[in-house]
């Protein structure tokens, strides 16, 4: 045995050189360390190239937030789609909202300058609807639901803003679209996919294309299809590539497709309007593809849905024949209307509070279903003028036509490059609009997009004009 010279007793090996220099034990402990780690994650090795490029990509988007609101874009087609159980961020569409804060934050020095003024009324009547639903918070019965539809408001008005400001140009327009008709392409074959080849044993009869996002009704996930269509549809004729209009025409049918099979009548309403448009346009080829489209639709149905049509068939019946059988799900619709008027008629200036047209209802003469449902007004327009009364509910009804008559003017006297895009915006708006007469989507993501894009095309004409009277 060798003896160490820095003492007796100590020995020359490993042991005494790892005592005497400790940047030595730092190295050896950092290496079985390491050595432990891989050990330990080995059977996972294949993941840590996913890891590391997921990391990658979040930092690339916490660097720039045009990036993480495109991500924005290309998630909301994917907003109903439970990915992780935690209420709030449980979806793709809120987790990508999250990156977009922390991008925005970090990126406030670069952010271009900002002018709310620049937008016109449409701001304000968003901001005035918020205000009437906050205060209308003290007064609801169910305060829970009021609590989280404001602050779904609140974050829908923030998107709308930082829209604006990220969608600066026409070129920024169209990528923040192509995101979205991507997400609704790869949000169509899932949805195609999950109808077609997954058995669901629950309810294999009356299961519908979209409730693998839903958890039940489809209705919820069709909204972003009826905007991806006509949007499709009028891109293709402002593009010569082949390879655009294969992208556009392939998101049109897949996004057809899905509405079909969803078994969403008022989603349907919403394509015979444009289908009337088209057949005005140009009858000969929409006639045809009308034709080929209701001969697929028919065949797919009477073999995939018998029983849902069957239903339907027979609720419609009975609305008009109800010494038939009790009045339903058409029923309750029509009575609401009656409920509604009672209900706003009683609280005119603030309403019930946000999403408590249900825990009112019964007092106001809703018989058709069972109150315990707690079921909402199933009309957009309905539910916020009883649920923030007239102050809130006329403002955010007027956020809304401001916003298609931004689309329609850009639509008539905006540059030709801009035509078809803000035609398609307006079709899909107003496809949007029927199908909430029907339904309550008036807390959505998807609608931050919609009225930002209505206001930066406003804005960017103006300057267009100013640019062309000084010159």
């Amino acid at each position: 045995m060798k003896i160490s010279p820095y003492g007796p007793g100590r020995l020359a090996g490993m042991e005494g050189y790892l005592t005497l220099y400790r940047s030595n034990a730092w190295i050896a402990g950092l290496c079985l360390l390491l050595a432990a780690a891989l050990s330990i994650i080995w059977p996972h090795i294949a993941l840590l190239p996913v890891a590391v490029i997921g990391l990658l990509a979040l930092y690339l988007l916490l660097r720039n937030p045009f990036l993480a609101f495109m991500l924005f874009m290309f998630s909301l087609p994917f907003a109903t789609l439970t990915l992780i159980p935690i209420r709030g961020i449980s979806n793709l569409s809120f987790m990508a909202v999250i990156v977009l804060f922390f991008s925005l934050l970090l990126n406030l020095r670069r952010l271009p300058t900002f002018r709310i003024s620049n937008l016109g009324p449409k701001p304000w009547l968003h901001a005035a609807f918020i205000f009437s639903a906050l205060l209308g918070i003290i007064f609801s019965i169910n305060q829970a639901n009021a609590i989280r539809l404001t602050g779904m408001a609140l974050t829908v008005f923030g998107l709308y803003i930082a829209g604006t400001l990220l969608l600066a140009t026409p070129r920024k327009w169209h990528m923040a679209l192509n995101c979205l008709l991507a997400g609704a392409l790869a949000s169509a074959f899932v949805i195609i996919y999950d109808f077609f080849f997954i058995f669901h044993p629950l309810d294999p009869d009356f299961y519908r294309a979209g409730s693998l996002y839903a958890g039940g009704p489809a209705s919820g996930s069709v909204i972003c299809f009826l905007i991806a269509i006509p949007v499709a549809l009028y891109l293709t004729e402002s593009r010569e590539w082949r390879q655009y209009r294969v992208f556009y025409y392939l998101v049109a049918l897949a996004s057809i497709g899905v509405i079909v099979l969803s078994a969403t009548r008022s989603a349907w309403l919403g394509l015979a309007v444009l289908a009337l448009v088209e057949l005005i346009r140009r009858p000969l080829r929409t006639a045809i593809a009308l034709g080929l489209a209701a001969a697929l639709s028919i065949g797919l149905v009477s073999v995939y849905l018998p029983s849902t049509y069957q239903r339907y068939a027979a609720r419609l019946f009975i609305t008009f024949n109800p010494e038939y059988g009790p009045q339903e799900q058409v029923g309750f619709r029509i009575e609401n209307y009656n409920v509604g008027l009672r209900m706003l008629a009683s609280y005119p200036v603030l309403g019930v509070g946000m999403n408590n047209f249900g825990a009112h209802a019964g007092r106001f003469g809703r018989t058709t279903v069972p109150l315990d449902l707690n079921l909402n007004a199933h009309n957009t327009f309905m539910e916020v003028l009883t649920g923030t009364g007239l102050i809130g509910g006329l403002a955010y009804i007027l956020v809304w036509l401001l916003t298609f008559f931004e689309f329609m003017f850009v639509a008539r006297r905006g540059p030709p490059s801009w035509r078809p895009l803000a035609t398609g915006l307006a079709l899909g708006f107003l496809m949007f609009a029927i199908h909430s007469m029907f339904h309550s989507p008036h807390s959505v993501l998807l609608l931050a997009p919609i009225f930002a894009l209505g206001s930066a095309m406003r804005r960017e004409l103006q300057r267009e004009r100013i640019l062309s009277e000084s010159s």
